[in-house]
């Protein structure tokens, strides 16, 4: 570790012109999300919301992971990847219908949901001068669901067990705000939506926003919290899942980043 901050700290090539503008970083973050889904697989599935209904766990910890590249003053591309997986377990009170089983009231069903996000954005700072900008992103986004429940009824020894998968893609633009406090302090602000559209299996609509402080260790060094926001809202006609889904994402993260 000695060894690489002095490695980090004696890189004038890729001095940074600007502490909120840095050419090239890497942030690497986690924070415990909650999480709300909304599921209905297939036409004539039930409406069940896992974490209620199915005691699918609400907070798990989620990793962050995101690259930015500005190659030109104005010019800014961005690539994120986000994982979770979670599991559950609770006795059903109703009957439900999920890819095609039928889950009768009173079975234990175990549940458990894999969810990843890729993202990537182009931004131009329409604004922009060494210590802040104002910028417009665009940029699009793919959801990957696999999900599995089983239930066995207590009387009868009786299992039924189903899964679903789905990739969800996602087109964004919106825009964002970065202000460098202080030379050690930088804050951001971002937001994007997609109107109520059909885009490929999706149809539906998505909203997104970020917040985040960072302050630099050292020039090439920074640490930060921020507060994320997702949500998506619509029907999917993947036919493996073919239903409808909703799900929010949100919570406070902490992360580290290497900036040059």
């Amino acid at each position: 570790m000695k060894y690489a901050a002095l490695l980090l700290l004696s890189l004038p090539a890729l001095a940074q012109d600007s502490p909120a503008f840095p050419r090239f970083s890497i942030t690497a973050g986690a924070y415990n999300a909650d999480f709300s889904t909304d599921v209905r697989v297939d036409p004539l599935g039930t409406d069940i919301n896992l974490e209620r209904d199915l005691a699918l766990e609400r907070s798990p910890r989620l990793n962050d992971l995101n690259v930015r590249w500005r190659p030109f003053a104005r010019h800014e591309l961005a690539a994120s990847y986000l994982s979770a997986s979670r599991d559950g377990s609770a006795v059903i009170n109703r009957d439900f219908r999920f890819n095609g089983q039928v889950y009768p009231v009173n079975a234990t069903a175990t549940t458990s949901l894999d969810t990843k996000k890729w993202e990537a954005t182009y931004t131009y700072w329409l604004q922009r001068s060494s210590r802040s900008g104002f910028g417009l992103m665009i940029g699009a986004a793919e959801l990957s669901f696999d999900s599995s429940v089983s239930a066995q009824t207590p009387t009868v020894g009786v299992t039924v067990s189903g899964s679903a998968n789905t990739k969800v893609p996602v087109a964004l633009g919106g825009a964002q705000l970065r202000v460098a406090l202080t030379n050690r302090v930088i804050a951001e602000a971002s937001a994007a939506a997609l109107p109520r559209v059909k885009f490929d299996v999706y149809s539906g609509r998505a909203t997104s926003a970020n917040a985040r402080i960072e302050f630099r260790v050292v020039s090439n060094l920074g640490v930060g919290v921020a507060y994320n926001y997702f949500n998506i809202d619509g029907t999917v006609t993947d036919p493996s899942f073919g239903g409808r889904l909703k799900m929010t994402v949100k919570g406070g993260e902490g992360f580290v980043r290497l900036a040059f």
